[in-house]
């Protein structure tokens, strides 16, 4: 039984119970008692209100609501590549964030800090160009705000335009960045490179979610548009 599948038994084991022995949690956990006093410790450090000590027995006081963490190995190796990826391909802030979010679950999970480079068996790696430009951030920020942004921004033929629009959603694929946004100056959607914008800037005014100008009506457009080729 993994740790953390164990410490969730633990804690239901003592649901309902006046007073439990470690030695009657050892034996229905099969572990040593020793496990079940270094478990003990780690749920109270975590805020779990255990009472009692070694050799008398443990109560928990008060409701207890478990978090969902209750994954498997092919889930937690899901969670290792998507982490593993966006500290590959975000912008500063959002990897740093990545890697704070495994070190959490490794944590979780192993209760060992997280393990080295090449204790990583599940892994990501992507061209330093492809990664998110810093003013990704920024554009995070304005999604979730629902700000509008305005932008310089180059076509393909590399000719200048500028730029207002409702951001939607951010994309990471294999060749860098986009943003899903609708534009005011062509009063449509339209999809932007990032590696082809310039200097933008969250405004101050925002916006809502219109009907034929969010991102479930880009959708619709996008798949009808796919399934008629």
């Amino acid at each position: 039984m993994r740790r953390a599948d164990r410490l969730i038994d633990l804690v239901g084991r003592l649901r309902g119970q006046k007073l439990v022995t470690a030695d009657f949690l050892a034996e229905r956990l099969e572990v040593s008692v020793r496990t079940v006093y270094r478990d003990i410790a780690t749920l109270q450090a975590q805020g779990f209100p255990i009472e009692g000590q070694a050799g008398v027995g443990y109560l928990l006081r008060g409701p207890v609501d478990l978090p969902p963490l209750t994954f498997d190995h092919d889930q937690l190796e899901a969670l290792a590549l998507g982490l593993a990826y966006v500290t590959q391909v975000g912008d500063p802030t959002l990897a740093a964030a990545a890697a704070a979010a495994r070190a959490k679950i490794d944590s979780a999970w192993t209760g060992q800090p997280s393990p080295g480079v090449s204790g990583r068996r599940i892994r990501a790696h992507q061209r330093p160009d492809r990664r998110a430009p810093g003013f990704a951030a920024a554009l995070r920020g304005a999604l979730r705000a629902r700000r509008l942004v305005a932008f310089d921004y180059l076509d393909a033929e590399a000719r200048p335009t500028q730029r207002a629009v409702r951001p939607l959603a951010l994309t990471a694929f294999s060749e860098g960045w986009m943003l899903i946004a609708w534009c005011t100056l062509r009063n449509d959607f339209r999809v932007f490179r990032l590696d082809r914008m310039q200097d933008p800037k969250v405004m101050i005014e925002s916006f809502a979610d219109e009907p034929g100008r969010d991102l479930g009506a880009y959708l619709a457009a996008a798949w009808q548009t796919a399934s008629s080729l």
